[in-house]
């Protein structure tokens, strides 16, 4: 019975239409899925981190830091752990200030924060990758 109904032309090309639109929207409902989760994750991570003491751990991820500002108080712990495949520093933005150095998949590195100011940081890899330290 299936040889004869894909012998008629005349259901083959609906069969194959339909089974492409079904492929299309498929494909499209995995990557608007993916996209919904990304910038659910990405608002959610670019809220600022309320003040804290002892340490905060900012996670390297998707070519993003996360959270991006954290406040803390003096003498605070900051540590950043890349996650990400790619390899990525946290380099404060501009002259002097702290470098984690080249963090490689899985590699953490800790900064303790003893000033209170303004700290912007950068991956001197990938200087679109923004973020701030603020020290209370």
């Amino acid at each position: 019975m299936m040889e004869t109904l894909l012998d008629d032309r005349r259901l083959l090309l609906p069969l194959l239409m339909t089974a492409l639109a079904i492929a299309v929207g498929s494909v499209l409902i995995v990557m608007l899925s993916d996209d919904a989760s990304s910038a659910s994750s990405a608002s959610s991570s670019s809220a600022s981190a309320p003040a804290a003491k002892g340490a905060v751990t900012v996670d390297i991820a998707d070519f993003k830091f996360a959270p991006i500002d954290v406040t803390v108080k003096a003498g605070t712990k900051v540590s950043w752990v890349n996650r990400d495949t790619a390899p990525h520093t946290a380099t404060l933005d501009g002259a002097g200030g702290f470098d984690t150095g080249t963090l490689n998949k899985g590699d953490k590195k800790a900064v303790w924060f003893e000033k209170p100011g303004t700290y912007a940081y950068i991956c001197a890899f990938h200087p679109f990758m923004k973020a701030t330290v603020v020290v209370e």
